[in-house]
């Protein structure tokens, strides 16, 4: 009997063990497929703030077939559209918006992060500097890059952003993957 107890004691002390080295290595991060599909749940293509613009007439431009494109969700083609046109300063945020979104859903994660990165350094207004950032998570999300992800939606929940929502419901989702231990807690409960 004392030799199961020894054996249990030392069970338990291994499995505990093995829980603390958890915590402690980079295990507590998210698995990249949770991200992925995080970043699934929530793309959703920006309006078109460009080309829908009332002062906005030339239809027959490369931004305008571009953006054409890109309404119409066809992505790579937008890009080939995209990079036969030489934006003015004025239009550089919006050009960078829409293609590091064209780049996100095209798959190219790591080239929409440096496009959106860009775009919101660009913008001035508060909207756009923030679409931009959603933008820039689910980019980081799709690439697998938690920790720049979870800056980026915690900015966005900080200043109050329209997706402040979307992006606690999203950290909060990241926090229970990446913490295995709320995970089987959650599965208890329920």
């Amino acid at each position: 009997m004392k030799t199961f107890i020894k054996f249990f004691t030392l069970l338990t002390f291994i499995a505990l063990a093995f829980i603390a080295s958890w915590f402690i290595t980079e295990r507590m991060k998210a698995p990249e497929d949770t991200l992925s599909s995080l970043y699934e749940a929530n793309i959703k293509p920006c309006m078109n703030y460009w080309t829908t613009d009332p002062e906005f007439k030339d239809t027959v431009s490369i931004q305008a077939q571009a953006m054409k494109l890109y309404d119409e969700g066809e992505y790579t083609l937008a890009l080939e559209a995209f990079q036969r046109y030489e934006p003015t300063e004025k239009d550089e945020a919006l050009y960078n918006l829409y293609v590091g979104i064209c780049y996100l859903k095209s798959d190219f994660a790591n080239l929409a992060i440096i496009h959106l990165t860009e775009a919101g350094d660009l913008f001035k207004k508060f909207e756009m500097i923030q679409m931009s950032k959603w933008y820039l998570a689910l980019a980081h999300l799709k690439a697998g890059q938690q920790k720049e992800a979870v800056s980026k939606l915690n900015q966005i929940v900080e200043v109050n952003a329209a997706q402040r929502y979307k992006a606690d419901e999203i950290l909060k989702q990241i926090d229970v993957a990446s913490n295995p231990i709320k995970s089987l807690l959650l599965v208890v409960a329920e």
